[in-house]
């Protein structure tokens, strides 16, 4: 088994109209999230996985700057991510095409192999 993070973007506009929902919309929603997840532990293929804060500081280059971020004008953010076990790409992409995050025009699912390092 290998492990994968699928990563969740859509665009800023995205992200501030779901802040700005109804709190009944936020628990239908937040239904749908756990329903997917739960589905993805149930198979033992869930390894964890958070949702993020928009705001964020990013550091630059060797000389260390640091800048409140990550605010790329007209860019997606990042909104969260999950870690999962699956076999192949084929699977950790089979695995993800019920995400939630799918359910927006905008929605995307950014799936990445986890280098392994031996120490």
């Amino acid at each position: 088994m290998k492990d994968f993070m699928l990563v969740f973007r859509n665009s800023a506009q995205s992200q501030e109209q779901f802040a700005n929902q109804s709190p009944e919309q936020m628990q239908s929603e937040m239904a749908l999230w756990n329903t997917w997840m739960g589905k993805l532990a149930a198979q033992n293929k869930l390894m964890g996985g958070e949702p993020l804060y928009p705001e964020g500081k990013v550091l630059h280059g060797t000389k260390k700057k640091v800048t409140d971020g990550p605010y790329i004008e007209g860019k997606d953010v990042v909104g969260g991510y999950v870690i999962i076990k699956a076999e192949s790409y084929d699977e950790a992409v089979d695995l993800s095409k019920d995400c939630p995050q799918l359910n927006a025009d905008d929605g995307t699912v950014e799936i990445r192999e986890i280098m392994k390092i031996d120490q």
